[in-house]
């Protein structure tokens, strides 16, 4: 016997940590039900587990007459009528088919939101962590109980719950109807949205190659070195064009460009001016000086 304080583990992990659609269907669980983490799942596989392993042992046993595995047979079948989880004439072969969504639809949490008690999988939980949530008038603040049949129509409120009152504004309105979606068809609406995702990136990458590709040149060319070609083109230096006859280069002008391939002559492109030299600033015209006197003559005539 263990320290209570510290009890053994009652359920069994994956045997493969690292399996792709198992984790993603363990995703789409934990999303549909609301779970907190993967241990609550992997409590419910390790409880179906050990429900078909004990049914698979039972059948060995009754085919080899045994009085025992008829009682025991007996037990398992209205427990898990009582459960819920069988209904009807069951027999150890609809034990051997129960799925996990079977287990966690009996969980207190789930009827709390399929009875309309909680807008959402994650309220439904809150409701019942925080003792809002009565069976019998009984407060049961474990989320993962499973209900039995005979208690489904006592779930309800607890009487001292601040949520008893219909004004409560957390309360679902009158009008709401609960969807519980299978894992399968959520799993095909996730993989449609992907595909489509998919297909919209590769429409957005084609129009953005159609774009950079030049006009004239096949979409099968590389975008890139088109673009080298041409920076690599308008790089090269223009050719010189050779002055007519009887005439002289300016003086400082750039040679003119040739006239292009296969064009008509005379019509090469002109070459550009060279800029004009600013105007030097008029200078400021010298003070005229005043005119010098001369000496006046003496009357009389000289001396």
């Amino acid at each position: 016997m263990g320290d209570p304080k510290f009890p053994r583990q009652r359920y069994s992990t994956p045997s493969h940590p690292w399996d792709g659609p198992r984790i993603l269907e363990e995703h789409q669980m934990l999303r549909k039900y609301g779970l907190k983490n993967k241990r609550e799942l992997w409590k419910s596989e390790t409880m179906l587990s050990d429900l078909r392993g004990q049914a698979r042992v039972l059948q060995a046993r009754l085919r080899s007459e045994d009085e025992q595995a008829v009682i025991e047979r007996d037990a398992l079948l209205g427990r898990l009528k009582r459960l819920g989880l069988l209904h009807g004439d069951a027999t150890l072969n609809d034990v051997l088919i129960l799925d996990l969504e079977a287990v966690l639809a009996r969980r207190l949490q789930t009827l709390i939101y399929l009875k309309g008690l909680a807008r959402t999988m994650k309220q439904a939980r809150q409701f019942i962590t925080h003792g809002h949530v009565a069976i019998n008038g009984r407060k049961v603040n474990v989320p993962g109980y499973l209900v039995p049949e005979s208690e489904v129509g006592a779930i309800a409120y607890y009487a001292g719950s601040v949520v008893n009152n219909e004004l409560h504004p957390e309360r679902p309105t009158k009008d709401f109807v609960p969807t519980l979606v299978s894992v399968k068809e959520e799993m095909k609406a996730a993989a449609s949205r992907e595909r489509e995702t998919k297909r919209m990136r590769e429409d957005r990458g084609r129009f953005v190659t159609k774009k950079l590709v030049p006009a004239g040149v096949s979409e099968d060319v590389d975008v890139a070195a088109v673009a080298i070609a041409g920076e690599e083109a308008a790089a090269e230096p223009l050719p010189e064009l050779p002055a007519e006859e009887g005439e002289e280069p300016e003086k400082g002008a750039p040679p003119a460009a040739a006239a292009p391939a296969g064009g008509k002559p005379g019509a090469a492109q002109a070459a550009p001016k060279a800029p004009a030299p600013k105007a030097a600033a008029p200078k400021e015209a010298p003070k005229e000086q005043p005119a010098r006197k001369e000496p006046k003559k003496p009357k009389g005539g000289e001396a």
